[in-house]
């Protein structure tokens, strides 16, 4: 195995955040089998693009016993990435509805059980019907056989993903159930407001992650962690990264490895992150594949480990926050 020495902080490691550049300690010389390493601000959560419909999604597991869909609706809209708001999931199509179910499998953990919250209510008494939090026309719906049961303002007053009673040849493609607001299910699905591009989801995450230190990781969040290798002119190629050695977790055995798609494969994009005319590395990791190589509430640094097509071994490892 080919290493590289370094001794310059050419190479960083971010989270849709800028680079910082201070030079390695020069007293710290490392060893000539060591893999090159810089310890910079790397790790950011990403809320999930849908590049077609243009909105980020992100969906939160709750504490223990579940949470409301009023106070559901509440932690969304306390949520931002960069100037887009968050609220709860307003589905209009039958795409984005497909979308949300193949990034966060509706949270529905099994057969006949309940899942997670969207942003679909009724106001109990009322007659004018069901709407979305979002003020968007609810002409889309996708109702398990039977339901809903509280159309016309009855006490089912709002609308969360459920595994549906299963008929001979029905499939078990989770749908909707309208229920009582005030009882509790295991997590919400949130959207961002505003148009979105792989080019201003990086704008928006640049902005809102740079200079701010330790990186905060929610762990009951069942989203995407990105990090990114930036290259370096002269130094670095990091579009020569095999994507299939990448690993982001706490420094042990047990690491996660780059999250893949719906269509199975692996998220990573060569976009220029810093404007130098240079491609670099961006990759993304689920949140939860971290929880189950480690990450506890008590993790305070994350390192992510790889090696380029011709056998160079990097390291980079960043503070974080975990809650």
């Amino acid at each position: 195995m080919k290493h590289l020495r370094w001794s310059a902080a050419g190479l960083c490691i971010v989270a849709l955040a800028a680079c910082d550049s201070t030079p390695v300690d020069p007293e710290v010389t490392p060893g000539p089998d060591a893999p090159m390493s810089v310890t910079t601000p790397v790790l950011g959560a990403v809320p999930v693009l849908d590049d077609v419909g243009g909105h980020l999604y992100e969906a939160v597991e709750a504490e223990a016993g579940g949470i409301t869909w009023t106070d559901a609706r509440i932690a969304a809209e306390d949520l931002t990435s960069g100037a887009c708001q968050g609220y709860l999931a307003s589905i209009t199509s039958a795409e984005e509805n497909a979308f949300i179910l193949e990034e966060f499998g509706g949270g529905v953990p099994g057969s006949g059980g309940t899942g997670y919250w969207i942003g679909g209510f009724q106001d109990v008494g009322a007659t004018d019907g069901w709407m979305w939090v979002s003020g968007e026309t609810f002409d889309y719906s996708d109702w398990a056989i039977g339901l809903p049961v509280g159309t016309g303002g009855l006490f089912q007053s709002a609308i969360r993903f459920a595994s549906p009673i299963v008929f001979i040849g029905e499939p078990e493609t989770p749908t909707w159930e309208d229920v009582q607001s005030s009882v509790p299910s295991p997590g919400y699905v949130v959207e961002f407001d505003g148009v979105c591009t792989e080019a201003a989801l990086l704008d928006i995450m640049l902005k809102l992650t740079q200079g701010e230190g330790t990186r905060n990781i929610n762990l009951k969040s069942r989203g995407k962690i990105a990090a990114a290798v930036l290259s370096a002119d002269g130094e670095f190629d990091a579009t020569t990264i095999d994507p299939g050695t990448v690993t982001l977790g706490i420094g042990g055995a047990s690491e996660a490895g780059v999250a893949e798609n719906p269509h199975g494969k692996l998220m990573v994009s060569w976009p220029d992150l810093n404007e130098d005319g240079l491609n670099d590395a961006l990759f993304h990791f689920n949140t939860q594949d971290l929880v189950a190589a480690g990450l506890t509430a008590e993790t305070t640094e994350l390192v992510l480990n790889g090696t380029t097509t011709d056998g160079v071994e990097f390291t980079g490892t960043d503070a974080v926050a975990v809650k």
